[in-house]
């Protein structure tokens, strides 16, 4: 009797192999480029250059991500990364249509990346950037910024991105977002990030480099004394704290 029986007990198992097999076949495609969109948007996050045609050839990958049912973080998040970089690179076309439909479409990828991932740092922070270029900046999108400040705190590559967008509208900050901004910028310089504060210190924190020198002894003198050295060799005349009373010479 349990042999006849023992071949039916078999046929559950056998339809969800060949359920597994035929998932795999149908879905294999489609998280290979997921993947490899992926290795694109984590190229773009490490500083690597993509000429705006290359980028644009994905446009249909990640319309499909975007229009998935499935919800997968790391997928949307690269869809919009790359996203945001197609859309700043056609600002600099100066062709207005495009950049209108660049914003719309960088627009749609944030909001599909933010339902499926709503604790998602870089999304806000791009969701920020996104209406107060497109709209101008109003004090009702801070509170993207602070979600993103609140979600990502210490998330390096998001940080470098905000710290930048959140100097170049130092002025316009409330002052806990103001405070956020100074203490991210110190924490960069603590992590040793020298090449990219002093990008920042010199770029967008330069007209408010008062309110951020003083604040720089909270950070350990050795971090100093690079800094003052990646300034030095660019000509900079800055007086980083301490350094020089302590006797180096920044440009040995």
């Amino acid at each position: 009797m349990s042999h006849v029986n023992f071949p039916y007990a078999r046929i559950p198992l056998v339809v969800f192999a060949l359920v597994a097999v035929a998932w795999g076949v149908w879905t294999f495609p489609t998280f290979w480029q997921q993947s490899s969109d992926e290795s694109v948007a984590r190229q773009i996050i490490s500083g690597s250059p993509y000429k705006l045609e290359a980028l644009l050839r994905l446009k249909q990958d990640l319309e499909a991500v975007e229009q998935s049912p499935y919800c997968r973080a790391s997928a949307t998040r690269s869809a919009a990364v790359i996203r945001l970089r197609i859309a700043e690179q056609t600002i600099l076309t100066g062709d207005a249509k495009r950049i209108d439909n660049e914003f719309d479409a960088l627009r749609k990828s944030l909001f599909s990346t933010l339902s499926c991932s709503p604790a998602d740092p870089f999304s806000w922070l791009a969701l920020f950037w996104l209406n107060n270029i497109q709209n101008g900046f109003s004090a009702e999108n801070l509170r993207y910024l602070r979600l993103s400040y609140r979600l990502g705190a210490n998330e390096g590559w998001i940080a470098l991105k905000r710290n930048h967008i959140s100097f170049s509208i130092f002025e316009a900050l409330e002052p806990d977002l103001a405070e956020m901004t100074i203490t991210e910028f110190l924490q960069l310089l603590d992590t040793g990030l020298y090449v990219e504060v002093a990008d920042i210190l010199t770029g967008p924190a330069w007209r408010v480099r008062e309110s951020i020198l003083p604040r720089l002894t909270q950070v350990p003198l050795r971090n100093r004394e690079v800094l003052a050295t990646v300034l030095g060799n660019r000509g900079e005349n800055v007086s980083v704290p301490g350094v020089l009373e302590q006797g180096f010479n920044p440009w040995r």
